[in-house]
């Protein structure tokens, strides 16, 4: 079975934030970033589906040049493999057309996201991907249960 987990890398918690010169995100100069938590937790299930199962696991993230730190991460924890798409854009629907487009040469069988992100908290991205890609969609999973049979 080969699942896919998107994640998504957001400033260190507790980080103190200003705004940019632009007025339109934050400073990010002097900021750490890291995989944002709901995502961990998508990661891990993911992890946990392969190890009973088998399969393939792969992260996959978009943003600027920085996010590679933490699709690394995303491997060390024990993914297979990375896809990283380099867009500078906070618009959801332009994120999701972008890993859709890159989870389709993939085909894989199952797509997790985490709910919402820690900075913008919108929990869209996930919706508009499955949308996207023609895939059954659910929000706030607390177990996933696979049938080795239906990946036969």
């Amino acid at each position: 079975m080969k699942i896919a987990v998107a994640i998504k890398q957001v400033p260190l918690r507790d980080s103190p934030l200003r705004i940019n010169t632009a007025g339109t995100w934050i400073e990010e100069d002097n900021l750490s970033f890291e995989i944002n938590e709901p995502d961990a937790y998508a990661l891990e299930e993911a992890l946990q589906l392969r190890e009973k199962h088998g399969g393939e696991v792969i992260v996959i993230s978009a943003g600027p040049a920085r996010v590679a730190q933490s699709l690394r991460e995303g491997l060390a924890k024990g993914a297979d493999r990375a896809i990283h798409i380099d867009v500078a854009t906070l618009d959801i629907l332009r994120v999701a057309n972008s890993l859709a487009a890159a989870l389709k040469a993939e085909a894989p069988d199952l797509i997790l996201t985490g709910l919402q992100s820690d900075d913008l908290g919108y929990g869209q991205t996930g919706v508009i991907l499955a949308e996207l890609m023609g895939l059954p969609h659910s929000t706030i999973i607390m177990q996933v249960e696979v049938n080795p049979a239906d990946y036969a």
